[in-house]
């Protein structure tokens, strides 16, 4: 997460098969697991959407 703002969605690889998205609102970070990155990066847009952040090209998957 982003130091000095409260709000901020991060999706990261957890695993071999799972995807995690980082929501920090306020500056409580919660985390939602999803089984596929484009469902992850689904949702983050909508997170971003929602907390009025600009969109963000995919996560890099460092085990590709």
């Amino acid at each position: 997460m982003v130091a000095d703002e409260p709000n901020d969605v991060r999706v990261e690889r957890v695993g071999r098969r799972q995807w995690a998205v980082l929501v920090a609102k306020n500056g409580t970070v919660t985390q939602r697991l999803f089984e596929g990155q484009e469902a992850a990066e689904d949702f983050a847009d909508g997170e971003r959407t929602r907390l009025g952040l600009p969109a963000r090209p995919p996560a890099a998957d460092p085990m590709a």
